[in-house]
């Protein structure tokens, strides 16, 4: 479990995915600094003591990894966490971009429940601190309405309806004489033998 003396920096440009962070790093006892995503993010943060930064890298007003490179030099030891659009895949390519570039991690964005254990999971594993505490962060989501109630997992089967059996097929036997012929057709015309 994380101490409660981790500080972190959430700068997302969605005040939805801001909420969301705050909400999942709250539950494993961290303190949330909430910041705009801004060119000058890092003067921002040279003003608290951060653990983390978590970083927004769609908004377009920064590039992300110049962001990442000055981190790298000014605050080597907080790690800075990359995020993407919700249910993005990350691409392995641009993950070793970013993470050569000083990023710690990049993840999606925070969506529903899986999403967030294994997003969190990531960035818990990328920047050395222990494992989630899943009971914790279960229990926040079920707060925040992201994670149902086992007895809403599984629900009453109903019973079979019982319909009435279908009724028997009316037979028209077709009666073929046996002098019938058939037709030779090419190109869907009768051929002439």
């Amino acid at each position: 479990m994380v101490h409660a003396s981790k500080t972190v920096l959430v700068a997302q440009q969605l005040s939805e995915q801001a909420n969301l962070w705050k909400d999942v790093l709250e539950s494993q006892s961290c303190q949330v600094i909430f910041n705009p995503p801004q060119p000058d993010l890092l003067n921002v943060a040279a003003a608290y003591n951060l653990d983390l930064m978590i970083v927004d890298m769609t908004t377009g007003l920064f590039n992300p990894y110049a962001l990442c490179r000055e981190s790298r030099t000014r605050f080597p030891q907080v790690p800075i966490v990359l995020t993407h659009q919700v249910q993005r895949q990350i691409e392995p390519a641009e993950q070793r971009w970013a993470i050569y570039q000083g990023a710690a991690e990049v993840v999606p964005g925070l969506s529903d429940a899986a999403d967030i254990l294994e997003a969190l999971g990531r960035v818990f594993r990328a920047i050395g601190w222990p494992a989630v505490d899943s009971e914790k962060l279960y229990a926040k989501l079920e707060k925040i309405g992201l994670w149902p109630r086992p007895q809403d997992w599984v629900k009453e089967i109903p019973p079979p309806v019982k319909a009435d059996p279908p009724p028997p097929p009316k037979s028209n036997p077709v009666l073929v004489s046996d002098q019938a012929k058939y037709q030779v057709l090419y190109r869907g015309r009768p051929v002439k033998s």
